[in-house]
């Protein structure tokens, strides 16, 4: 399997590389480095992805060659995003449509009709729910977002439904 890891510089992200690349599997890994969490960690975490044999892609899902990156993708997970609910307010609320909604739309509309994929797995937040009802929260609750930040995560979530 040759799986592609989007935000591959994250915590999650590059612990999901190493275990994928323990598991034996070929793994491309993306990220772009934004600078929401300390770039110096991210850039640690990619040299911990390249170590691990995984091949490393820097760039953005808005603007990078996507018929090269999904070339031989058998499946993708795509936890790339802007995360923070605080910061999701005001003036910043075009990063978030731009890297949670627009990335993941031009990711779906690039995988359309590609035959050697099989899953696309995408990694929202709980954040979806807002103030919840009760926790652990279930999947099958109805979301409520309370943030813009929420909002894009549900949205990103509509997309993959659609596609």
């Amino acid at each position: 399997m040759h799986a592609l890891v989007t935000g591959a510089a994250g915590f999650i992200g590059s612990r999901l590389v190493r275990r994928l690349r323990d598991d034996n599997h070929q793994v491309t890994g993306l990220d772009s480095f934004t600078d929401y969490y300390d770039v110096a960690l991210k850039k640690a975490n990619a040299e911990m992805v390249a170590r691990s044999g995984a091949s490393f892609i820097e760039g953005d899902l808005n603007s990078v060659d996507l018929d090269v990156v999904l070339r031989d993708i058998d499946v993708i997970f795509h936890l790339a995003g802007q995360p923070g609910v605080r910061a999701s307010w005001g003036a910043e609320f075009p990063v978030y449509t731009r890297s949670n909604v627009e990335a993941t739309q031009r990711l779906l509309e690039a995988c359309r009709g590609r035959q050697r994929l099989k899953r696309f797995i995408y990694a929202s937040s709980s954040s979806v729910y807002g103030n919840a009802e009760s926790y652990p929260t279930s999947e099958d609750m109805r979301p409520q977002p309370v943030s813009p930040y929420g909002v894009t995560k549900l949205a990103g979530e509509h997309l993959c439904c659609l596609y």
